[in-house]
């Protein structure tokens, strides 16, 4: 694939990181420029004596660079992209070889993207396979005894009432002023670390996470109870677990901490399509890591994809999915009742863009598909949606997405952008995607005059 200038442009993070990428899209700037078809490398000056070791990794695109900028692709790599696609410069040498930096990450990257390992003996596998059974058959019998744990301590906590947690957390904090050895969250925090030492994580991180809901809002007692509830189903269906169907199994085993391995999962078929990046959420989570949620849209199967990603170090994240584009791929879901969550296999961007999905155009039948999903896995926190033909209208303060029949459906609130859907819609229909709480539709992306915009 040949990029332009704005199609490389629009890989870049944010406007400044593509300006700064473009003055750096010159042969001056850079002591070496190297290329084999495959990746393209280089060592671009700095303001000091050093320089800059950086790669694009063209099957992808992926890409490196040793600066310490946490913007990702960094303005080196988007001045090496520019150089070698849109410059229409020969400055680059034609490599037999990769450095060895280079070769490495090259390597690992069609390692993680499936390419074939070396072969195992029989022998060699049986050992591996005993060893993996007798590993999870422990923690099972650790799970099980956590999950006896957790029971009593849900059961005493509604026979109590909920008032408890708020006396707790008084208590706890008038102990923090005096002693400053506690938190307001350690109601929350010593049930919690007991579940991880039961090899429960799953269900301990979501324990915590209440913390996060006490006092947030004035109906903070009804959402902690939702909460427990489903940790009480959890709870239930564990100590039901082998009665249940497989897909149900690998759900609740999911939600307590025991995920599918990604080797396992790149041994599978996955479902290949051009997938429209149409949506994507940044944050962090309790534990303060960066977290990226990127919604992916099936242009010929319909089919919605979460690629969810973790920066627990501080170095990036090791893709870029610029909103609005599309890109061609297969996409390996893990094993769920209704999947979403994904890893993409062998991608590469087109030159495409998002101009619209042809989505649900009625809110009644959005709701029913919804309770259905929700009766199928009721543990399911964010339901992906695009609408079509759709007009924001506010009422009350609130903006509400309505369709033909004027029934609607209410946004949350996240201020400048309620406003951007109104004047983009100009009072005409437009294409809105987003999550979906049960409650409030989380906007993430819209269409209007055929145009994406990310919100």
């Amino acid at each position: 694939m040949h990029w332009t200038v704005d199609q490389i442009l629009a890989l870049a993070p944010d406007p400044n990181t593509a300006k700064r990428g473009q003055g750096l899209a010159t042969q001056r700037k850079w002591l070496s420029l190297e290329t084999d078809g495959r990746a393209v490398w280089g060592q671009c000056k700095s303001s000091g004596s050093a320089h800059y070791e950086t790669a694009v990794d063209l099957k992808g695109p992926a890409f490196r660079c040793n600066c310490p900028s946490r913007k990702f692709p960094c303005k080196h790599a988007i001045g090496l992209l520019l150089l070698a696609y849109a410059a229409d410069t020969d400055g680059f040498r034609v490599a037999a070889e990769m450095p060895e930096a280079v070769q490495t990450w090259i390597e690992k990257r069609d390692n993680k993207s499936g390419q074939p390992q070396k072969e195992r003996t029989e022998e060699e596998i049986k050992k591996s396979e005993e060893r993996k059974a007798k590993t999870f058959n422990a923690r099972m019998d650790s799970m099980q005894e956590g999950i006896k744990d957790l029971e009593n301590w849900l059961q005493d906590l509604i026979r109590v009432g909920l008032a408890s947690v708020e006396s707790s957390a008084s208590d706890m904090m008038t102990v923090r002023r005096s002693t400053k050895a506690h938190n307001s969250s350690e109601f929350w925090n010593t049930i919690a670390k007991r579940m991880v030492d039961a090899k429960l994580s799953g269900l301990g991180r979501r324990i915590r996470e209440l913390s996060l809901i006490q006092g947030a809002t004035p109906d903070w007692p009804a959402r902690i109870l939702a909460e427990l509830s489903d940790l009480y189903l959890v709870v239930k269906g564990f100590e039901k677990l082998e009665e249940l169907p497989e897909k149900l199994q690998k759900e609740i085993l999911s939600l307590s901490g025991i995920n599918t391995p990604k080797d396992e999962l790149l041994s599978q078929k996955g479902i290949e399509d051009e997938w429209m990046v149409v949506g994507q959420f940044e944050g962090m989570n309790i534990d303060h890591a960066a977290v990226r949620r990127t919604w992916f849209l099936g242009q010929e199967t319909g089919k919605y994809a979460l690629v969810l990603e973790y920066d627990y170090r501080n170095e990036g994240f090791p893709f870029h999915w610029p909103k609005g584009r599309v890109f061609k791929g297969e996409m390996l879901f893990y094993p769920s009742i209704f999947p979403m969550r994904a890893i993409m296999r062998n991608h590469q961007i087109t030159e495409h863009a998002v101009d619209g999905w042809g989505g649900c155009e009625n809110m009644e039948e959005f709701l029913a598909d919804y309770a259905k999903t929700l009766g199928q896995n009721p543990w399911l926190v964010d339901y992906p949606i695009a609408f079509t033909n759709v007009y924001p209208q506010m009422n009350d303060g609130v903006l509400y997405l309505v369709d033909e029949n004027q029934k609607g459906i209410p946004l949350l609130n996240v201020g400048s952008s309620n406003w951007k859907i109104l004047a983009l819609s100009g009072g005409n229909p437009i294409e809105v995607f987003g999550e979906w709480t049960g409650e409030v539709l989380n906007p993430l992306g819209i269409v209007a005059d055929y145009r994406y915009v990310g919100l």
